[in-house]
């Protein structure tokens, strides 16, 4: 399977609290990434924590634009409830994950909301 079907997988999990061992198989241990909106550096263990305030998040699709060994790009369009990770409302983002020995080791993300 590859990286990009299984981010398909990873972003339909997170209706029910997000596929923790599919996490650890997408991310790079030595995974830095950056946050615009905090302008901090994010480690592995930071997204962990996104991820576990992101319970009940809806998929409504994720599309791979492109990918090959170094570089997966992806569009991904889903919905926050309250007193999640981000403000309730729905979202597309674009996402640039740079890829090392088959997993995710540093992305970028652009996010957009759609529904105001």
């Amino acid at each position: 399977m590859s990286i990009g079907h299984a981010l398909i997988r990873f972003h339909d999990s997170f209706i029910n609290g997000y596929d923790k061992e599919l996490f650890d198989e997408l991310w790079h241990d030595e995974y830095e990434g950056y946050s615009n909106s905090t302008g901090t550096t994010v480690k592995k263990a930071n997204l962990k924590s996104f991820m576990e305030a992101s319970t009940g998040v809806v998929t409504h699709s994720t599309e791979i634009l492109f990918e090959n060994d170094e570089v997966l790009v992806a569009e991904w369009k889903c919905t926050f409830p309250k007193n999640s990770s981000r403000k309730e409302g729905s979202y597309t983002v674009l996402i640039w994950h740079k890829l090392k020995n088959g997993k995710i080791i540093s992305h970028r993300s652009g996010m957009t909301r759609t529904d105001n």
